[in-house]
């Protein structure tokens, strides 16, 4: 299916690569701390490597030990880190669990796969009045999941009370200002094929 949306001849063939999703059970022990691909990965789809790479070396530094390598402070990095990547984990896995598809062993899995518990809770949240769970640690803030769950048919039962406190006319004047401000935002950005034609040169094939 790749090949066959390109536009023109591929230039080499796709090469599969297979990785096993995790993290270590401690990142932080005795002396050594384990950061990057080292430590864990867990998919492509959002460079979530880039993040977790940033996030433990910005917590090696406020954790940095002396000469004692006290074990409670490595304990303290090791529950930090492992509530990010559970978060993410989260964040993950909702890509995939609303599907609708049954066409693949795949599709069929993510149907009916066993959620995390605090998944569940984040979708009941969101369900019973339509605000995501955001933690202040997190990547992935309010509009990244509210992509996730309305893109994916998530709606709430009812509405947030508090939208009831503001009257509709500044609602929609509020509205009206973001959407003129967005259009004029996009209306002055090139296109995607004007982007690479002002920056970028065609290479001549060797």
């Amino acid at each position: 299916m790749l090949l066959a949306n390109l536009d023109g001849k591929a230039q080499a063939a796709p090469r599969p690569l297979r990785f096993t999703a995790g993290r270590r059970q401690k990142l932080w022990l005795r002396n050594c701390v384990a950061i990057g691909l080292s430590g864990g990965f867990l998919e492509p789809l959002e460079s979530t490597s880039i993040s977790l790479i940033q996030n433990g070396i910005g917590r090696l530094i406020e954790y940095f030990p002396d000469a004692s390598f006290d074990a409670v402070v490595a304990d303290e990095y090791n529950r930090q880190t492992e509530i990010e990547y559970e978060r993410i984990r989260d964040f993950l896995i909702a890509h995939y669990c609303f599907t609708d598809r049954r066409d693949s062993e795949l599709w069929r899995y993510c149907a009916q796969m066993a959620l995390p518990d605090s998944l569940k809770h984040k979708i009941e949240v969101f369900r019973a009045r339509g605000r995501p769970v955001v933690y202040d640690s997190d990547g992935f803030k309010e509009p990244s999941w509210l992509s996730i769950y309305t893109g994916l048919g998530v709606v709430p039962r009812t509405y947030d009370s508090l939208v009831d406190r503001m009257p509709l006319d500044q609602l929609r004047r509020i509205f009206a200002e973001r959407r003129a401000l967005l259009k004029r935002g996009v209306e002055s950005m090139p296109t995607h094929e004007q982007f690479l034609a002002r920056n970028f040169k065609p290479v001549a094939p060797a």
